[in-house]
């Protein structure tokens, strides 16, 4: 495994969305509410994330059927990177491909990375939510249509991404969160990054990915290209407080003048819906 480290690790690319220094944040003048200022796509009529309100959503079962995932059950010939982006906690996933097809997808789609965003306190930090509730924390998994040749091609097409959306809620310790939360200690601050023993994917999701919804709509973070096909899971995570408080005390955003504060509440509020319908393969009573 080390040898296949050592191989990957000079092809390691920095993915993230923003721009160098403090261009944009979650607060005060760079905050959300300006992005659109250095960002026009941020003013654009589909972005994300949204409110998701089940009563208004079309089901539609036929057309969102179930999803396809080849190589999230295994960890070989896989190498995880994680990082500190000062914006989120990042794992960049390369070597054997990891692709998902199905959700009514017409193309192929590979992981490049996931990320997280939650809030400092249980009642906030999802960037979407669900008949007005907020979870704590939302996981995404990143993926780019295997028809253009990289992350960076992809990520500025009407096709080019996909991302599966997962909501936390606080319950039990979750054992395999653990294969990330214990590395925290070796990425304190923006820029610090450490590679980390692969781990199967599947093993963070829900055991139920029948139930979902999907729109279309925009990165979350700028540039907020409109490139995105959303899929957001019914079916939580869960998530123990004493993990919850690890991503809220143990990793930090460190500023150009010098402040370092933490990472919490790292999410964009939820955007216009306008003319945009949410499907979803069914719902929960159904």
């Amino acid at each position: 495994m080390s040898q296949f480290f050592a191989i990957l690790l000079p092809l390691y690319v920095h993915w993230t969305f923003g721009g160098a220094g403090n261009e944009w944040g979650y607060e005060g003048e760079i905050g959300p509410s300006n992005w659109h200022n250095n960002y026009p796509h941020c003013a654009g009529s589909r972005q994300s994330p949204v409110s998701i309100r089940m009563n208004e959503v079309i089901v539609d079962s036929n057309w969102l059927g179930p999803f396809t995932m080849r190589g999230y059950d295994t960890r070989d010939n896989v190498c995880m990177h994680l990082e500190n982006t000062g914006y989120t906690v990042q794992v960049n996933i390369q070597g054997e491909p990891i692709s998902i097809t199905g959700g009514g997808l017409k193309d192929t789609y590979l992981v490049e990375q996931f990320h997280f965003h939650w809030g400092r306190l249980d009642q906030r930090g999802s960037e979407h939510d669900i008949d007005g509730i907020h979870s704590p924390m939302e996981m995404h998994i990143v993926h780019y249509n295997a028809k253009y040749k990289n992350f960076s091609e992809a990520l500025d097409k009407s096709d080019g991404i996909v991302v599966l959306a997962f909501l936390f809620e606080v319950g039990n310790h979750n054992d395999h969160l653990d294969h990330i939360i214990s590395h925290f200690e070796e990425i304190p601050y923006r820029d610090n990054h450490t590679l980390i023993e692969p781990f199967a994917l599947r093993e963070f999701l829900p055991k139920k990915l029948d139930i979902y919804c999907r729109y279309s709509g925009s990165l979350t973070t700028p540039p907020c290209y409109e490139s995105v096909t959303w899929f957001i899971f019914y079916e939580t995570i869960e998530i123990s407080e004493e993990q919850l408080h690890s991503f809220r005390q143990d990793v930090h955003q460190n500023f150009d003048n010098g402040t370092i504060t933490d990472i919490s509440d790292d999410f964009r509020p939820p955007q216009p819906l306008y003319k945009r319908k949410i499907y979803c393969s069914k719902k929960e009573d159904d």
